[in-house]
This record gives C-alpha cells, sequence and structure tokens, in this order.
C-alpha cells in the first residue's frame, strides 16, 4: 500500500478515523521513499491539508509515483515558481519549450521550436505580463505584413497555446485572444486553376528519360513512376512514399494506406487498374520483396524527399538547363516560376480526372481522404473543352430531356379534334 497511516500510540493501530496524518510509503528500485502526504501536497498546490485516503489516493499519490519513475526525489520540495512579474517572454518561451515541447509526443517539434524561436526574436525581452495586453502582438502582426497568412497564423496559434499553459500554472491570469482583443484571421484557401493536360503530362514522362545520367543521380525511372504513381491514386507525396510492396493487395486490387501513414491518421484503401500503367509499376517494384517501398529507390529503400529531382525535370521538360545561381540553391527559379506547377497539382488533376470520367463526387472524396466534401469540390476543376462538350450534348438532346434537365415537364400537345 503507498498510502498508510503512520500512528505513534498504540490506542488507535492506524484506523482511518483517527488524526494522525496520512503517509507515503513506496519502495522502488531496493530504495524507499516516505514522507507525510501533506508534505508533499501542500507545497505543490493543496488549498487544504489532505485528510481522507481517497484524496491521497486519487489526486497525489499519481504524481509521487510520477517523480519516482522520472527519477526525481519527492522528499525534496519544489523550487519556489519564477515571479512572473520578473519573468521575461524569452526565459517563459524556454520553460514552456524544455517542459511541454521536449516532453510530449508532438509530431512537429522542429516546426515549433521555429515559431518559437521567431516569438522570442519579437517579443523576447518584453516582461512576461505584456502578454495579457493585445498590444505587443499587434506589434507582430504588422512586422509580419507581406508574408503568408497561414505562417502568421500558425504562430499566433502557437503563442495563443503556450499563453494558455502559462495560465494554467498561475503564471499569467488572462489571454489577449479573444473576440475583443487579438483575434487570429484566418485566410480562406486559395483555389488553384492548374491542370495538367495529356501532352503536359507526356513531356514530363519524356523529361524524365533524360534523367537518367549520373548529373541526376539516375533517378529518372523513380521519377516516372512517382508522376504515374500521383496522377493514378491522387495521393499526398508523404503518403505515396510511405507505401510498400506488402500493402498491395493483388486479390482486392487495392492500394491500403496505414493510418500512421496519412495526414488524417484515418487508413483508406485506393483500387488500381490490374491492365493499367500503375499495375506495371507495382509488378516491377514486387520482386524487391513486401518490404521495399514502391515509390522508393531503385533498390526499394525508402525516400523522404525528391524536390530537387522534381523542380530538375521540370526544367528539362522546357528545354532548359538545370543550372543554379549559387550551391544550394533551387534549380533555374526564373524558369519555375514561369512554369508553375507544384507536385500537389499532380493529386488535383487526378481527382478531376476521376470527376471527367463520371466518378461519384462521394467516391472521389474517399480516396482523397476528405473530411469535408468542401474540400472535395476545391479540388476539381473543369476544363473549358470539358464545360463546352458537356452544353453541347445538352443542346443536341431531345426537346424533352431539354424540359427535364431545367426542372420542368415537356409542354404535351392537345390532340386534334
Amino acid at each position: 500500500m503507498a498510502v498508510r497511516k503512520k500512528c505513534k500510540s498504540s490506542g488507535c493501530r492506524s484506523s482511518p478515523k483517527c488524526g494522525h496524518p496520512w503517509w507515503f510509503d513506496v519502495m522502488h528500485n531496493g530504495k524507499r521513499y516516505r514522507m507525510p502526504v501533506n508534505d508533499f501536497a501542500l507545497p505543490r498546490g493543496a488549498a487544504l491539508p489532505v485528510t481522507t485516503k481517497q484524496e491521497a489516493l486519487s489526486r497525489w499519490e499519481p504524481e509521487f509515483k510520477a517523480m519516482i519513475g522520472r527519477g526525481e526525489d519527492p522528499t525534496v520540495p519544489p523550487a519556489p515558481p519564477a515571479e512572473s512579474a520578473t519573468m521575461t517572454v524569452a526565459k517563459f518561451l524556454t520553460d514552456y519549450e524544455s517542459k511541454y515541447v521536449d516532453v510530449e509526443p508532438l509530431k512537429s517539434r522542429s516546426s515549433i521550436k521555429s515559431r518559437l524561436k521567431t516569438l522570442k526574436e519579437h517579443l523576447g525581452s518584453l516582461p512576461l505580463k505584456d502578454l495579457e495586453k493585445p498590444g505587443p502582438i499587434d506589434d507582430v502582426k504588422q512586422n509580419y505584413k507581406g508574408r503568408k497568412q497561414a505562417t502568421l497564423n500558425r504562430l499566433l496559434g502557437q503563442l495563443r497555446h503556450a499563453i494558455n499553459w502559462a495560465i494554467g500554472r498561475e503564471l499569467l491570469e488572462k489571454t489577449p485572444f479573444h473576440r475583443h482583443g487579438i483575434r487570429i484571421k484566418t485566410k480562406g484557401e486559395e483555389r488553384r486553376e492548374r491542370r495538367v493536360s495529356h501532352e503536359e503530362e507526356t513531356v514530363l514522362l519524356d523529361a524524365a528519360a533524360k534523367m537518367t545520367t549520373a548529373e541526376h543521380k539516375c533517378v529518372g525511372q523513380q521519377m516516372r513512376d512517382r508522376i504515374i504513381g500521383a496522377l493514378e491514386t491522387a495521393c499526398r507525396k508523404g503518403e505515396m512514399l510511405k507505401i510498400q510492396n506488402r500493402e498491395v493487395d493483388w486479390t482486392q486490387r487495392v492500394i491500403l494506406l496505414r493510418a500512421e501513414n496519412t495526414k488524417d491518421s484515418e487508413s483508406r484503401r485506393i483500387p488500381f487498374d490490374p491492365n493499367g500503367r500503375l499495375a506495371a509499376v507495382l509488378k516491377r517494384r514486387k520482386f524487391l520483396g513486401p518490404d521495399a517501398y514502391v515509390f522508393g529507390t531503385d533498390d526499394g529503400h525508402p525516400v523522404k524527399e525528391f524536390r530537387t529531382a522534381w523542380e530538375s525535370l521540370l526544367v528539362l521538360a522546357q528545354g532548359q538547363t538545370t543550372r543554379r545561381e549559387r550551391r544550394g540553391a533551387r534549380v533555374n527559379r526564373q524558369a519555375l516560376k514561369a512554369i508553375d506547377l507544384h507536385w500537389h497539382d499532380l493529386r488535383h488533376e487526378a481527382a478531376s480526372r476521376w470527376l471527367e470520367r463520371g466518378v461519384n463526387l462521394r467516391v472521389i472524396q474517399l480516396a482523397l481522404g476528405h473530411t469535408s466534401i468542401t474540400t472535395t469540390q476545391r479540388y476539381l476543376n473543369v476544363t473549358d473543352l470539358e464545360m463546352a462538350k458537356a452544353m453541347e450534348q445538352l443542346w443536341a438532346a431531345p426537346e424533352g430531356a431539354k424540359a427535364k434537365s431545367a426542372g420542368r415537364e415537356p409542354k404535351i400537345a392537345a390532340a386534334a379534334g
């Protein structure tokens, strides 16, 4: 038992109803930790002395054991909290990083630390109490003019979380993020109308054939497979690069995307044509073994990024050279800006082609992994040629079909008497 009485008189015999205090008594790795519950609880925020065993077990015993598990000595009193009046924002953000960011199992720890570094540059010298006022944060918003709204939103969102964390530890009393203070202005996602025609697709695949030399590290075949994979599966880049041969089900003719590899942490299944060009890629990569990555290196090892190869391919597709202004810089940035084709546009193009071929909108939503149909609709771009074909079919339809499509029944001529 971790919580017990330690009665000095022999008459009460450690009765729960006696007035003696409760004690912690824990053995861990051959070492015994014993101390009164009140000596542990009161310095750590208990408003009143602990008088019941239930309170000691439910509230303070887990924290007592957790400290022992972390290698800390619970018998040592905690250091007095730093005065928020004298603490600077930089010192607070450093504590927030060490006590929260480095401890919690966060996926984007490096991105969070980068935002904290930016916040320290703008607010680090201010007293912590200044974060309760909207003025200093408004200055940050003004200095961020000209940058992407989404970048500013993520920065402010990180600061809001840090302030809420400080309020929970009584370092701050209130937050400036409310309807009459700081508001994170969200900007609607811009819809890209960029389409990839079949002619442009052919040019990209032909350019991949030129990247089989040592200059481009012989990634031509890999890039060709990835372009085909993006246009046939509509997967995100990160999802596609994590597909292994073991996740290709040839019986059901589907590719399984595991939950741990998807953006929304939901598994989904992408069907593929067993006689299509994607199946040819899957069959060729199948012989590398079940653990091999379908869109990885030639020998099946995983690839985290191929940005340089993609940008070189775009430049080669335009008949230009892959020159760099300096070592480590992006290839021919002016040419890339003129081409204006992102890898994610291939995902949009795949969804638009499915819609063009008559695939149900709900099916497209499930294949893309969207929780909202509105997001799926932003992905679907209809070309002028497709719109013209649809209108020509309407114009060529009989009068009755035209009236029905317009939402009314055709008029019936009266029979001659």
